[in-house]
């Protein structure tokens, strides 16, 4: 039997009776990560094994197979092995400090042919054969890596990641999920939850029996959706990690399903249309949907065709919610939720004395008797003080009797929700105690705009107390069209959801307040675009300093786009600021692709340079450069962005620095005791972009093949062959993104 036919019988054979799979590492058990997780924007596709804070821990074979394929490079995996076994499967080894000598003489081959650190490099069956548990590698802390650790992939042969614990690696497990949040998202224009058209997020409770229950029994009205707040534990680990499965359930029927089995690269993504993004966004928290929008694509961890989204009939039904974990422990939460009609109430006052006030509370438009309520004072300037206790509460047919003390209300609004005998609540309500002298003439009105999933908001919130009916009128120069504002809290108002397409043409908000023969009207310049998917979109500020083109692909749905210019905003450090900031919007709202943003600048910087765009980062709470381009004749700064954040223009004129080094200058060592040069760099403002046009370093004269730590930033040389005794010297350069440099050259010896 000749070579190649060998080779296929093994392959035919291992495919049908798999080898038990080794665990890729000695450094142990442990992992920070599963696959799954979100990552800001993609999925974690593997494990990220714990190496004890250290490198150099051995690396195995997990299979019988060979070296398909070699990487090095200063970001993303950095050093990186991949291994095709015989099963089929490609498992991948990533941020590894070095491969066995053989690789690495392979790898500074490649380097030198290259003329670069980088290198990509493919090899035959036939090249680098390698046994289950052979040494490959060691561990490391290279490329984008915030600690030394390995990341370990396991993927199948069309090179789409698998979940490696439910491949060949599960590791033994009996903690269950934990359970913390469920968001209910109202999806349609009539949607309502508890009354409201807002996302609601509520805790879940566990009970005794180890379940997790809903607080209280909720109404709803319209389309609506779900999303949870779960991670999975570990024994003997701190960290949190990606459920394995989540099943929902409304009356005992199986209504969505997510399965974390695999995911291939192309859906990598998606990812942020499976959490809620806005909540994630609003530093709210990330909750997981169980329910999937049309205008999203299906992905292979949607287990079915179902969308999840939920509309009820009148009555009460059942939700039940089942996360597992990769070993199968399993967590449930369960709940009632109520179909429900639109309710309200009226309020006035029937008695009062020195001590008590008495309320009769009623149903509006036939609706349902009245049970009880919950009742929540304000301050006359909209400020929540605190739930008021009711003294006595009595039936009266369809109303009820509350009486409250005068003290607590005393100089207060009173917000009201009441419960109908099916437990369903009503829209607030809001009562007075007292008379103020203002009108609303009096009142300087402030307006906020929210864009969800399925519409926008206009909320308006006025500086005091007042008796108010309010009305908005989206407006252009010819026509408008009117709304009513439904108070939500003695001074916040809000519409309903308004589709998108109401904003097209619209170049003006208009508020009406009147109470009593008086009226005010406050106009708010409002001027926004509606993106489209498969079309190109372009909007600019109040202004003309800021322009959002987007793509035939930015967007996902129909989106209402605008700018606001910001008056307050965060700090500036190390730089110098040569426009107002924008924020662009909506800024909650997840894209499919990236935009182009344009800023103008006056005609007195003209002769500046190394001016760019810098968008505010929230999660490091930075300003952060984007690539920028500059068209000098127009006066525009124009970058690609994926995400609506506040911009600006910033020019940066301080250099990088040179933290650290090893060697240090005029230092004296032993030849044993320098194998690594290592360059600790820093900087504050455009920061240092991990490319070797970045660089430069030379030792004795020579240019090297250096290594760039993007996380921890830190350059480094590993020596192929120990320094000759007597003086040597090494010269770094190091430049930011937009050209400032900074030189250095350190003299030692070697004994």
């Amino acid at each position: 039997m000749n070579h190649s036919r060998f080779l296929l019988f093994f392959l035919a054979t291992a495919i049908l009776h798999p080898q038990e799979l080794k665990w890729p590492t000695d450094a142990g058990n442990a992992y920070s990560s599963n696959f799954g997780e979100y990552r800001d924007d993609h999925f974690h596709m593997g494990l990220d094994i714990k190496t004890n804070g250290r490198t150099g821990y051995e690396v195995y074979a997990v299979e019988n197979g060979f070296i398909s394929r070699i990487v090095s490079k200063f970001d993303g995996y950095g050093k990186a092995l991949y291994l095709k076994t015989v099963s089929g499967h490609i498992a991948v080894y990533a941020h590894l400090d070095r491969f066995t000598p053989v690789l690495e003489k392979v790898l500074k081959l490649q380097q030198s042919r290259n003329k670069s650190y980088m290198v990509n490099a493919n090899f035959s069956s036939r090249e680098f054969q390698v046994k289950k548990g052979d040494v490959i590698a060691y561990t490391g802390n290279t490329g984008s890596s915030f600690a030394p650790h390995l990341h370990f992939e396991l993927r199948n042969s069309s090179d789409e990641p698998l979940d490696p614990l439910k491949n060949g690696f599960l590791r033994k497990d009996h903690v269950t999920p934990i359970l913390s949040k469920l968001a209910f998202v109202p999806l349609s224009r009539d949607a309502l939850v508890n009354s409201s058209p807002l996302v609601q997020t509520i805790p879940l409770f566990r009970d005794k029996s180890g379940v997790y229950l809903f607080a209280d029994t909720l109404s709803t009205i319209g389309d609506f959706g779900l999303a949870i707040q779960a991670v999975d534990r570990r024994e003997g680990a701190e960290n949190v990690y990606q459920f394995h499965r989540a099943e929902l359930f409304l009356d005992g029927k199986s209504v969505f399903e997510l399965i974390y089995d695999r995911i291939p690269y192309t859906q990598s993504g998606s990812a942020k249309t499976l959490i809620q993004f806005e909540l994630k966004r609003e530093n709210l928290g990330e909750f997981q949907k169980l329910y999937r929008l049309p205008e999203h694509p299906r992905v292979v961890i949607h287990g079915t065709d179902n969308t999840g989204v939920l509309r009820l009939d009148p009555g009460y039904h059942r939700v039940e919610i089942k996360i597992r974990d990769a070993t199968g422990n399993e967590a449930v939460a369960r709940g009632i939720l109520v179909g429900a009609f639109p309710t309200s109430l009226s309020v006035k006052e029937i008695q009062r004395d020195d001590k008590v006030i008495t309320l009769e509370i009623s149903p509006r438009r036939g609706g349902l008797p009245i049970r009880d309520a919950i009742i929540y004072s304000f301050t006359p300037f909209g400020y929540p003080d605190l739930k008021i206790e009711n003294l006595h509460t009595q039936r009266v047919e369809k109303n009820i009797h509350v009486s409250l003390s005068v003290k607590d209300t005393e100089k207060r609004i009173m917000q009201i929700l009441g419960i109908n005998q099916i437990g369903i609540m009503t829209t607030p309500v809001h009562w007075a105690n007292y008379n103020t002298s203002a009108s609303v003439i009096d009142i300087h009105p402030d307006l906020e705009i929210s864009h969800t999933e399925r519409g926008v908001f206009f909320q308006v919130k006025m500086d005091q107390y007042v008796p108010a009916n309010a009305i908005l009128k989206l407006s252009n120069d010819n026509t408008f069209q009117s709304y009513p504002l439904s108070q939500i809290q003695p001074t916040v108002f809000l519409s309903e959801m308004l589709p998108v397409q109401y904003l097209r043409n619209i170049k003006f908000v208009d508020v009406s307040l009147s109470y009593s023969g008086y009226s005010r009207d406050t106009r708010f310049n409002f001027q926004s675009s509606i993106a489209e998917p498969g079309i190109k979109t372009v909007i600019l500020s109040q202004d003309r300093n800021c322009s959002i083109r987007t793509v035939s692909s930015t967007v996902y749905a129909s989106t209402a786009i605008w700018i606001d210019k910001v008056d307050k905003h965060a700090p500036v450090d190390d730089g110098y600021h040569l426009s107002a900031v924008y924020q662009l919007q909506p800024f909650n709202q997840a894209l499919q692709d990236s935009f182009l943003v344009g800023l103008r600048y006056e005609r007195q910087y003209s002769g500046h340079n190394k001016m760019g765009i810098y968008y505010y980062d929230q999660k490091e709470q930075q300003w952060t450069y984007s690539p920028t381009k500059n068209n000098p004749k127009r006066q525009i700064l124009t970058s690609s962005l994926n995400q609506f954040d506040a911009v600006t223009i910033i020019q940066d004129l301080v250099p990088p620095k040179i933290l650290k080094t090893f060697p240090a200058h005029s230092g004296h060592y032993e030849a044993k005791d320098i194998s690594k040069i290592k360059i600790d760099v820093d900087d504050n403002l455009s920061g240092i972009d991990a490319k070797e046009a970045s660089f430069s370093l030379m030792l004795d004269g020579e240019l090297v093949y250096f290594a760039y730590q993007p996380v921890i930033k830190q350059l480094s040389y590993t020596m192929d062959r120990a320094l000759q005794s007597g003086n040597h010297q090494f010269e770094v350069t190091i430049r930011d993104q937009v050209g400032n440099k900074i030189s250095k050259t350190v003299l030692f010896s070697v004994d």
